[in-house]
């Protein structure tokens, strides 16, 4: 059985996680390139992955299920994308800048929960999702330097 404490963590990582799939929902309504496509997509569902699998865990414990919002409420990518038609790669690097935020934030947390003292399921359950979110990190750090939606480099073979 899980201290209150250990129950609360996982509540937070449940709202966190909920947040990051919102910032990926949201940041994909903005950004159009077909080759960054299908990491938000992926990172979008594994955060909805970590989120359901959390809840499971919470239900074993004989706790409520929680049903965070999936909107962004704050920040950059709150709401629909402007009408006002921006160039692409300034849209494109605004909202993965603002993906970033939210994925730091998400791994760090990751982090300092796993500083507490866990059963080894949770444990193992813990790590698996910091690794993924150290991947989201790492892509969108790359992504973010190597700016492949400039126009010189998208005439690039």
């Amino acid at each position: 059985m899980l201290s209150k404490n250990q129950l609360d963590l996982l509540r937070e990582l449940i709202f966190l996680d909920a947040d990051a799939a919102a910032s990926h929902a949201a940041a994909l309504q903005r950004v159009e390139l077909p080759s960054l496509r299908p990491h938000l997509e992926a990172f979008r569902d594994e955060h909805l992955q970590h989120l359901a699998a959390l809840n499971a865990f919470l239900v074993r414990q004989g706790e409520p299920p929680l049903v965070p919002s999936l909107e962004v409420r704050h920040g950059p990518l709150v709401g629909p994308p402007s009408p006002v038609k921006t160039k692409a790669p300034i849209r494109i690097e605004a909202a993965l800048t603002a993906v970033t935020g939210c994925e730091h934030l998400v791994d760090h947390s990751y982090a300092l929960v796993l500083r507490e003292e866990w059963p080894p399921e949770v444990a193992a359950l813990l790590r698996c999702h910091h690794e993924e979110e150290r991947q989201h990190s790492l892509w969108l750090h790359r992504t973010l330097g190597r700016r492949p939606w400039e126009p010189a480099r998208l005439a690039l073979p």
